[in-house]
C-alpha cells in the first residue's frame, strides 16, 4: 500500500478534511492532497510529527513484506548504518548503500520509495525491542526511574554503536530526538497517573532522562553500563545543589 493512501485513510479515520488535517500538522492542505495523490512523499520528519501528533504506533508508514524481502531490506539497513558510520558529516546517498549491501538503487527504491524511507525505517528499527521493554515495565506501575535504570538503560547499552552514530550524526540527530522525546513522552503519560495529571512534570522528565541519555551515547565509548547505572543512582539519590559542588 502506497504511504498516500495510508495517510488519506488516516485523514478519513479522523474525520478530517485535508485543510483541517493540514492545519493540525502547521503545513499546506496541497502537501497533503500530493500525498494522496500519490505525487510527492513526507519527510521522514513529518511522519515522525503525524506519528505523534495522532498518537499513532511507531511502524505505522512500514509496509508488510514476505520474509525474504525483510531479509533484503534488512540489507539495505544495515548498508545505511554501515555507511553513516563512516561519514560524520555528510549523509548516505542510494549510491553508496547499493555500494555496499549488493543491491541495486532500483531494488532499493522498490522497498524505500524515498531516501527518507530508509531514515524513518531505520529509527523504526533500533527502537522496537525498546519501546517494547520500557511499556511492558511501566505497565506493571514500576517506578519510572527504575524502569530508566533497570530495563532501558541495559537495551539502549545492547544498541550503543548504533545509538551513538544516531546521537552523533548531525543528519539524524534531530529526527530520532525528535521521535524517542514524542514516544517516550506518550508512554510516560499512558502507564503514570501523575504525569497524565501534571504535563510540565512530564516534559521535565522527560527533557532529563534524554540529557542522560545523550550525554552517555555521544562518548567516543559509552562508559560500561553498570557505571551509568551507578551514575545516575548517585545523581538522581542527590540534591542538584550537590551535582556542582
Amino acid at each position: 500500500m502506497h504511504i498516500g493512501i495510508k495517510i488519506k485513510q488516516l485523514r478519513i479515520s479522523q474525520g478530517l478534511t485535508q485543510q483541517e488535517f493540514a492545519d493540525k500538522l502547521f503545513i499546506s492542505y496541497q502537501s497533503v492532497s500530493n500525498w494522496e495523490r500519490q505525487k510527492r512523499h513526507p519527510t521522514a520528519e513529518m511522519m515522525l510529527t503525524m506519528i505523534e501528533t495522532f498518537n499513532l504506533p511507531l511502524d505505522f508508514f512500514i509496509m508488510a513484506h514476505d520474509k525474504a524481502h525483510d531479509n533484503e531490506e534488512d540489507l539495505i539497513l544495515s548498508a545505511f548504518l554501515t555507511n553513516m558510520s563512516h561519514n560524520l558529516d555528510e549523509i548516505p546517498t542510494l549510491k553508496s548503500i547499493q555500494k555496499v549491501s549488493g543491491i541495486s538503487i532500483h531494488r532499493i527504491k522498490a522497498y524505500f520509495p524515498s531516501f527518507d524511507d530508509i531514515i524513518y525505517a531505520f529509527i523504526n528499527k533500533i527502537d522496537q525491542s525498546i519501546k517494547t521493554q520500557v511499556a511492558d515495565s511501566l505497565a506493571t506501575n514500576k517506578p519510572v526511574l527504575d524502569t530508566f535504570i533497570d530495563d532501558m538503560a541495559p537495551m539502549l547499552y545492547h544498541k550503543k554503536d548504533a545509538l551513538h552514530i544516531l546521537y552523533t550524526r548531525p543528519y539524524i540527530r534531530g529526527l530520532w530526538t525528535q521521535f524517542i522525546r514524542s514516544k517516550y513522552k506518550y508512554l510516560l503519560v499512558q502507564y503514570n497517573r501523575d504525569n497524565q495529571t501534571d504535563a510540565l512534570r512530564t516534559e521535565y522528565l522527560i527533557e532529563t532522562l534524554m540529557a542522560f541519555i545523550s550525554v552517555w551515547m555521544s562518548q567516543e565509548i559509552p562508559e560500561p553500563l553498570s557505571e551509568f547505572q551507578s551514575r545516575i543512582r548517585q545523581l538522581t539519590g542527590s540534591r542538584i545543589s550537590i551535582w556542582l559542588s
